[in-house]
């Protein structure tokens, strides 16, 4: 497998240390050629002085895109200017691997989307827990029928945020599921597909801040109800995010989602309750999955697409449903 020659654009989202950390730990995989300083906000500063750029040669957006031999780019700006780059990108024929979630515009999303389809370019994006081996044994399971028709899903997940973060959060509509249900819609739809109805439920808490910090919607499906809840101010928030999945057949519990323990080494617990088993105080013991890397098999997937050993298993038109579902979600389109 060669090596992709790649630049990082951007420092200013939440993921853009990890992704440059990973980069540099798949050095058989990766040549990082530099990265590109984004000047759009608090957090590129402050994500910029991270140790995982140290060594790493600084570059305009003009020498990035000049690089005669480079392969693919990572889009690691604040969420608002995402898809921005990632469009700027695909228009010089390079691969994308653009963070999650993308454009508050449909019509700029899509678009981003069309032209890499009708250009056969890569764009992969960053929804890490596609890549959690619980999520991924739950997925599994469910595929398989393990647990029947799907009668209700229940998806959290929550942090604790600094004021200045929350603050951001009014940015974008929908503020917390925009931010982080994305990641928990991305999970509904594999498991559902696209819903019948979208009803955003979002809520401002303090309106010094503005920003819609506790987030809820429901997917509606014509034998299913899902839930997707994310808060800003959760104490102890990252430790009770989960997906519990209820079939006719029994029950899928991924609890918490993952817990770290270092060097963006995390694990994860699974519980899957059988119907035929159950009584009222049934509480199955949990598998345990791990330590796994966090992005370590999201950016080696990648390196497989660009380099054509696969096939992107998320399609282009998934990611464009994806993101639509999200939008409704986060407002209604008519506001």
């Amino acid at each position: 497998m060669r090596k992709i020659k790649v630049v990082q654009i951007g420092t200013g989202h939440d993921h853009a240390p990890a992704s440059m950390q990973t980069l540099r730990l798949l050095d058989d995989l990766f040549e990082v050629l530099g990265y590109v300083f984004v000047n759009d906000g608090e957090q590129s500063i402050k994500n910029e002085k991270n140790p995982c750029f140290s060594g790493i040669k600084k570059l305009t957006l003009e020498e990035a895109f000049a690089i005669s031999d480079l392969d693919a780019v990572v889009i690691e700006t604040d969420d608002s200017l995402l898809t921005k780059y990632a469009s700027l990108a695909l228009r010089r024929g390079l691969a994308v691997q653009m963070d999650k979630p993308g454009s508050q515009s449909i019509k700029e999303f899509n678009e981003t989307f069309d032209y890499a389809y009708k250009n056969h370019l890569v764009i992969h994006t960053g929804y890490m827990y596609r890549y959690n081996p619980a999520i991924k044994k739950a997925l599994s399971l469910i595929k398989s029928g393990e647990i029947g028709d799907i009668y209700s899903i229940e998806a959290q997940m929550s942090c604790n945020l600094p004021p200045y973060k929350r603050a951001w959060l009014k940015n974008f509509k929908g503020g917390m599921i925009n931010f982080l249900g994305c990641h928990l819609i991305d999970l509904i739809l594999q498991i559902m597909g696209e819903p019948k109805r979208v009803v955003p439920l979002s809520s401002v808490s303090r309106s010094d801040l503005g920003g819609e910090d506790v987030g809820f919607a429901v997917l509606k499906y014509d034998n299913c109800t899902a839930t997707v809840k994310t808060n800003c101010m959760e104490a102890g928030g990252p430790m009770r995010r989960k997906l519990v999945v209820v079939g006719e057949k029994g029950t899928i519990e991924v609890n918490p989602i993952e817990y770290p323990i270092e060097n963006r080494e995390y694990y994860s617990d699974i519980r899957v309750a059988l119907s035929k088993n159950d009584f009222w105080y049934y509480k199955p013991e949990p598998e345990t999955f791990g330590p796994f890397h966090r992005y370590r098999e999201m950016f080696t997937e990648f390196s497989k697409i660009v380099n054509g050993e696969i096939e992107n298993p998320y399609s282009y038109e998934y990611e464009k449903t994806l993101h639509s579902v999200l939008i409704k979600a986060c407002c209604s389109l008519d506001e």
